[in-house]
């Protein structure tokens, strides 16, 4: 058994034990990235007659998921860093850089090969080869909203976006733990100042702002380093504000965002309680699992599959099963991913060790 010294030396560099997943975290992620799926089945293809609610409690049912995602992330990293005295940055950046890049990296050739193969080898015609440096470090789906070309192809702009919020949560998590009203405060000057303040950044819109999603980053961190369970009274009231919220919207845009995209994830905090058994248990953690390589791959095999498919032509239940078709085809392409991420990870790790004689 380790002393207190070696006990408080490994907590002192951030090196703590795995913590025994929760399930309210597979749960709420996995609905996310369900969320993340319809928002793309439904928009541009199905926009005209979508089969799935389009804005749900006065929102786009795309910033619900991003919402709930931003939320699930800040209190997941919360939840296994926030307990260390001080985070080793070195091994918090290395696993997020094994968590994000290589897996991302591997996707982008496989479906920029098959585009270069559909296009006769000129799939991005106007796009100067400098800027392949945004796909490179993963942000081009957040450039793509600005002016600037560029190559991207899959992710979407919130694989840019939490490349940075993983550059700041050594900060972050830094007030949270020691300055907590004062970070708090901070937070929420940023956050209204970006709100009111009019400008742009080449197009950029607010809500890919760092200072726009601060709240629901920050609400995360809160919630599992100092509140940690949901009574009854805060469920109900989240869940009265999103009944009002869907029968007459008092709050829109960003500012409805957020605070919707915090109701929600409290009412499905208190929820999951409700719904933890093992025919559930277990669909929700693979779907929670796979959820960055579904983010990855989401958005070509609809297209693709729209490419294929008019979606005008097709009554309500033949839509439906188009969706679960999609889905069925996503989770397939997804858990091929995942498991070539981790064996050319292998592959490459046994590069650098040296031979057994």
């Amino acid at each position: 058994m380790p002393s207190a010294s070696t006990a408080g030396q490994q907590s002192a560099v951030g090196k703590i034990k795995r913590r025994p997943r929760l399930f309210y975290l597979d749960f709420i992620r996995a609905l996310a990235a369900v969320l993340i799926v319809i928002t793309h089945f439904n928009n541009p293809f199905m926009l005209p007659r979508p089969i799935f609610m389009y804005e749900p409690f006065g929102i786009y049912v795309g910033g619900l998921g991003v919402s709930l995602f931003l939320i699930i992330s800040g209190a997941a990293l919360m939840y296994n860093h926030g307990e260390a005295e001080k985070l080793d940055l070195k091994s918090f950046y290395w696993k997020r850089f094994k968590t994000l890049y290589p897996m991302f990296w591997i996707a982008f050739i496989v479906a920029n090969a098959f585009l270069f193969l559909r296009s006769h080898g000129n799939p991005y015609p106007s796009v100067p080869i400098r800027n392949i440096v945004f796909s490179i470090l993963g942000v081009d789906g957040m450039v793509a909203n600005t002016s600037i070309p560029t190559f991207y192809t899959l992710g979407e702009w919130f694989l840019g976006f939490i490349v940075i919020f993983y550059m700041v949560f050594p900060l972050l998590r830094w007030g949270v733990r020691n300055h907590p009203v004062l970070s708090l405060v901070v937070i929420l000057v940023l956050y209204v100042a970006t709100l009111l303040i009019n400008f742009s950044l080449d197009g950029l819109p607010k809500a890919m702002l760092l200072t726009t999603r601060l709240p629901e980053l920050a609400f995360g961190m809160y919630f599992t380093q100092y509140i940690k369970k949901v009574p009854w009274s805060a469920a109900l009231v989240s869940l009265v504000f999103l009944v009002v919220q869907e029968i007459h919207p008092l709050l829109v845009n960003d500012l409805g965002t957020t605070f919707v995209g915090i109701a929600a994830f409290i009412l499905l905090v208190y929820i999951s309680r409700f719904v933890d058994y093992q025919p559930i248990r277990v669909p929700v953690k693979s779907i929670s699992r796979y959820s960055y390589p579904i983010f990855l791959v989401h958005h070509v095999v609809i297209i693709h599959v729209f490419n294929l498919i008019n979606p005008t032509a097709l009554s309500t239940g033949a839509a439906y099963l188009l969706f679960f078709a999609d889905f069925a085809v996503i989770m397939v392409f997804s858990v091929i991913l995942y498991r070539v991420n981790r064996a050319t990870l292998a592959y490459v790790r046994s590069m650098f060790v040296p031979a057994e004689q």
